[in-house]
């Protein structure tokens, strides 16, 4: 099977083309054109690495492959439409009496890899609502108990507030092509120790000790290197590791547009980093109202969709940007 996350509108052009029995008509009733629906057939056969659909000139059969596939898509399709239809009532609900100020405070492993996209989502939601973002370890950042809603790793230990599990963000290790034709790939985790490695400074103290948990069998690995580079920000992170200088570990979501345009690649898949936990936390009394409980729980749903968040990508032309500037201040450098 072809490696790729199946689109929905794939599964909807098939089922469309399935259910009106030809392109033409599926043409008709859909206003897609037939050139853009037997691209989008093709592309579900192959990341299914099955053939679907018999086509000749006059009509399309399906395989009993496609037979099969379709009876499952029917029902998914039913199911999609249906969850869809709940959170729009939802959201219809929550607008209509949502607004006023929302405070919150984001360490800085979530602040802009995370949050902002939820802050986005919610803001398009709610349009009368306000919101002020802060982060944690920032000079003049306020404290925990001064705003609505805290968003980190760890629940603070404080009276009063209420923390929850909103879910684990999945993590891997990623390095651009260029650096990987630079210094080779590393095909254990022992073999990381000769590598140039990009780690995120807690807030306490050093990086800790990158803990690789097998997928393949029930092993952990505990990597100690020495950093080349250390940062506290996701951002600085997948910049210095887009630039050639060395192999991240990066939230799976976050990594994720870049890694389909080819601009960052994984690094023993087999051996992920430990997912890493995110709460929330909230004065008791501040979660009665509907507008922190709406935020709250858009939170918690966004962990589980978290991958369809992340719009912004690194791209191969930044990359080629980046490194021309970087050989001309070598350049420059030079005696």
């Amino acid at each position: 099977m072809s490696a790729g996350r199946i689109d929905l509108a794939l599964v909807e052009a098939f089922v469309l083309v399935m259910k009106s029995g030809s392109l033409t008509k599926a043409e008709s009733l859909s206003g897609v054109s037939k050139a853009t629906l037997s691209r989008q057939l093709t592309r579900l056969e192959e990341l299914l690495g099955a053939q679907l659909l018999l086509r000749s000139s006059r009509r399309i059969a399906p395989t009993e492959a496609g037979r099969a596939f379709f009876a499952r898509c029917e029902g998914l399709l039913g199911e999609v439409s249906g969850r869809l239809e709940t959170a729009r009532t939802e959201v219809q609900e929550l607008t209509g009496g949502v607004s006023g100020r929302l405070t919150l405070l984001s360490d800085t492993q979530f602040s802009t890899s995370f949050v902002c996209h939820v802050v986005q989502i919610f803001l398009e939601s709610h349009p009368n609502v306000r919101c002020q973002l802060d982060v944690a370890n920032g000079l003049q950042a306020p404290q925990i108990g001064e705003v609505d809603c805290y968003v980190g790793s760890a629940p603070p230990d404080l009276p009063d507030l209420v923390a929850k599990l909103l879910g684990r963000l999945a993590y891997g290790l990623y390095a651009s092509p260029q650096y990987l034709a630079r210094h080779g790939t590393p095909q254990t985790p022992e073999a990381l120790a000769q590598h140039r490695m990009i780690a995120m400074r807690e807030p306490s103290g050093p990086p800790s000790p990158l803990r690789l948990v097998s997928q393949q069998a029930s092993g952990r690995h505990v990597v100690r290197t020495e950093p080349a580079f250390e940062t506290n920000d996701h951002w600085v992170m997948k910049t210095f590791c887009i630039d050639g200088l060395g192999i991240a570990p990066l939230p799976v979501f976050f990594a994720g547009p870049e890694v389909a345009q080819g601009v960052l690649v994984p690094v023993l898949p087999q051996w992920p980093p430990e997912a890493r936990r995110l709460y929330c936390a909230y004065q008791r009394q501040r979660y009665m109202g509907q507008k922190l409980r709406a935020f709250v729980d858009l939170m918690a749903r966004c962990v589980a969709d978290i991958g369809s968040y992340n719009h912004y990508v690194g791209s191969t032309a930044a990359v080629s940007s980046s490194a021309s500037s970087a050989r001309r201040a070598r350049s420059a450098a030079r005696p």
